[in-house]
């Protein structure tokens, strides 16, 4: 956490007393003392705390003009800086979104992230452009841009929903991860299409989310899934099931105690000691002369758990 935050949280009952500057205050910290935007954009390194906060709240009152330098100062090597400037950019509100969607672009991982979460806090607004960044090929920015959009959270559902029959591969995959992230049930549907995706990643993406949402409708189409010749399907489905915990799956979880790939074994091994059924027991023991030292283990804190 940054110095300042550390502060500001040491120091929160105070600052929500006084619902952390009135907007008078501000106004006065900008207007009558003189100071003008390059001034408050200094003042962001002042070595008194509270100079630095007001600074950065008068510089979002003063809207679109102090937006390129809160941009700038996003880069700087302070990382109070940029929390400060972060702190502005959010408070200028919806005329940022566009800088802040280009600043997700820059090679800086800080600006990077410091632009992601502000982002968020913008919701619905910032929901077309992040879809749009879900597009570009560097993978690094389509996760931030899906990040975003989980912490954005159900103003995305709808976009995110439609993203998921996009005709690339990567995009879809991302779009699975946030609906996934959100656990918004109306995303179940969708995703269980999406378990029959042409792309393997895709149908992983898609059956880890439906176990992340937790709704048992999708236990017929991940029961299936594990008849997938591809084990990078099965074993999040095996995942899925075990977060589930529905018994309807422990007859096909123990077929897959046969399989010849031993993640996928050790998939359903953990999967079935979640469940805890006790008809599995007798297959799990069988698994601890198993030829892989994961898959042993995993059965036997399967076993374990079981029991207990």
């Amino acid at each position: 956490m940054p110095v300042a935050c550390r502060r500001l949280a040491y120091g929160g009952e105070r600052l929500k007393k006084s619902h952390i500057v009135p907007d008078v205050k501000i106004y006065s910290f900008h207007s009558k003392s003189g100071m003008g935007l390059q001034s408050l954009i200094k003042a962001l390194r002042h070595n008194n705390l509270g100079i630095r906060w007001r600074a950065a709240l008068a510089l979002g009152e003063i809207g679109e003009p102090a937006i390129k330098p809160l941009i700038k100062a996003l880069k700087d090597e302070d990382k109070d800086i940029q929390w400060l400037a972060g702190i502005a950019l959010s408070r200028v509100g919806e005329p940022s979104i566009p800088h802040l969607i280009r600043a997700m672009t820059e090679r800086d991982y800080d600006v990077r992230w410091r632009a992601t979460i502000i982002l968020a806090k913008f919701g619905e607004s910032a929901v077309a452009p992040l879809i749009g960044l879900l597009k570009e090929k560097d993978s690094d920015l389509r996760w931030h841009s899906a990040l975003s959009l989980a912490l954005i959270g159900k103003p995305a559902v709808k976009p995110l929903i439609r993203a998921l029959k996009d005709k690339d591969w990567f995009v879809r995959v991302r779009a699975a991860w946030a609906l996934g992230e959100i656990g918004d049930s109306s995303a179940v549907e969708p995703l269980i299409q999406s378990v029959n995706d042409q792309d393997w990643y895709v149908r992983w993406s898609a059956a880890d989310a439906l176990g992340k949402i937790g709704d048992k409708n999708a236990i017929q189409t991940l029961i299936a899934a594990l008849k997938e010749p591809d084990s990078f399907v099965q074993v999040p489905a095996t995942w899925a099931l075990g977060k589930l915990g529905d018994e309807k799956a422990v007859d096909a979880l123990i077929k897959s105690l046969k399989n010849s790939d031993w993640y996928v074994r050790w998939g359903a091994i953990e999967a079935l000691g979640t469940i805890g059924d006790s008809r599995a027991l007798e297959h799990l023991k069988k698994a601890l002369d198993d030829k892989d030292e994961y898959v042993r283990t995993a059965a036997e804190e399967a076993i374990e758990k079981i029991l207990s």
